[in-house]
């Protein structure tokens, strides 16, 4: 396992990192401190996180600065928030993400926003201390790791959550995160994967609770597919 720490400059866009990838290894980027702050007008708002600024509000609450295009723009990935480049493609990070290489090369981070060093007004300041971490995981984690939209739960609960965030990592965690602004939702740890009855299961248990659920899973490199043992409750996500 290999950890390093990088300060990501805001009025950057990409920061190299000194760490190399090889075909099929897996990287966990975690944001540990800082804000960046994207526009030099005295206005309120402009401070973000690692997470940015909503995209759903962005284009409404700041017209100048969405005059130009981000490099990533899907509702998940906020303006100004941290993100990496990996294989040549960037890729939205926010406090944390799973990320692999499929090619290998070099892994680079950075801010996404258009304007990161103006022009005027509209260029940035801050930055983000990050940390990165590069280790082999468990075979059977694997096709699981990264981050799945949800699109569908059955049976259907009143007023059920669709378009939430699971995210599932390289330090044996997982995460339900918010739409829009990846605000954290649960967390928790990993506690045991297997296989029952030619059925592949994780067991999950949240951060503060001693008990534990386990689920039946099918996974692919595009679909999720996780099924409650105790009563069927089924979820579908897709690759984020």
């Amino acid at each position: 396992m290999t950890t390093v720490r990088v300060f990501v400059p805001g009025d950057r866009a990409l920061t190299p990192t000194d760490v190399h990838l090889d075909p099929g290894q897996h990287v966990l980027v975690r944001y540990v401190e800082g804000a960046v702050r994207f526009n030099a007008t005295p206005q309120w708002g402009a401070d973000v996180g690692p997470n940015g600024y909503p995209r759903s509000d962005f284009n409404v609450h700041w017209p100048a600065d969405a005059c130009f295009e981000d490099p990533l723009t899907g509702w998940h990935d906020g303006h100004a928030g941290l993100l990496a480049q990996v294989d040549g493609r960037p890729q939205f990070v926010g406090a944390k993400a799973t990320l692999c290489s499929r090619a290998g090369g070099p892994l680079l981070l950075g801010i996404n926003d258009a304007t990161p060093d103006g022009p005027k007004n509209l260029g940035n300041s801050g930055g983000f201390e990050v940390e990165v971490m590069v280790a082999q995981p468990d075979s059977r984690l694997t096709p699981l790791l990264g981050a799945w939209v949800k699109v569908s739960e059955s049976p259907r609960r009143l007023g059920g959550p669709d378009l939430h965030l699971l995210a599932f990592d390289l330090d044996d965690t997982w995460r339900m995160l918010a739409p829009y602004d990846r605000g954290l939702m649960e967390v928790g740890t990993v506690q045991e994967l297997g296989s029952l009855g030619g059925r592949d299961y994780i067991k999950l248990q949240r951060y503060g609770q001693d008990t534990d659920d386990a689920w039946f899973y099918e996974a692919n490199s595009k679909e999720l597919v996780l099924e409650r043992q105790t009563d069927q409750f089924r979820q579908s996500f897709d690759r984020l």
